[in-house]
């Protein structure tokens, strides 16, 4: 999937070091290391409904699908402050559906959505009773994973499919990309 996400990409190298976001200041390297692998995931989204982004840091996975998916309303939970304002003024700059909220996942009420995506948060069975009590039911939750992780068994998620996505390093064999369905 091609979307132009130059502006998130200039908005990132632009506040990289202030806000502690990323070492990496090429954007090529940017792009492909953090974009190509997020918007991997869009092929797994539906076209309207709630996105859920745990941990969103700088805005990967979240941003880069709300871009590609603009029927979804995204929800980016970030426990850091100074990175919910950046996800905040990101949502503003690009114009995109949604919200920043600044907490920790567990803390929260029921968000009531329809997906769950999330990078490099914790283990994949620990990510899935993150995401449990945030989803519809029939709800997916759409995670990379290393290539040698097995699935998680976890109670309320059965495995839905899997598929190979790039892994945006030059010396990795790629990720795994599992959907989960919820209920």
């Amino acid at each position: 999937m091609t979307v132009d996400c130059s502006a998130y990409v200039d908005e990132v190298m632009k506040f990289r070091r202030a806000l502690n976001l990323t070492s990496v200041s090429d954007p090529a390297v940017f792009r492909r290391r953090f974009i190509e692998p997020s918007l991997a995931l869009a092929s797994f989204m539906p076209e309207a409904g709630r996105l859920l982004d745990i941990g969103s840091g700088m805005g990967v996975p979240g941003i880069p699908l709300l871009m590609a998916c603009r029927g979804l309303h995204g929800v980016l939970v970030e426990r850091r402050k100074k990175r919910t304002e950046f996800l905040r003024h990101l949502i503003r700059t690009l114009g995109l559906d949604a919200e920043a909220i600044d907490a920790d996942i567990r803390a929260l009420d029921s968000l009531r959505v329809d997906i769950c995506v999330a990078r490099a948060v914790t283990e994949e069975g620990a990510l899935l009773r993150m995401c449990a009590p945030h989803m519809v039911d029939g709800g997916v939750a759409v995670l990379p994973v290393p290539s040698s992780a097995m699935p998680a068994d976890i109670n309320g998620w059965r495995l839905d499919g899997e598929t190979r996505i790039p892994s945006g390093s030059e010396n990795a064999d790629g990720q795994l990309v599992r959907c989960y369905r919820y209920g």
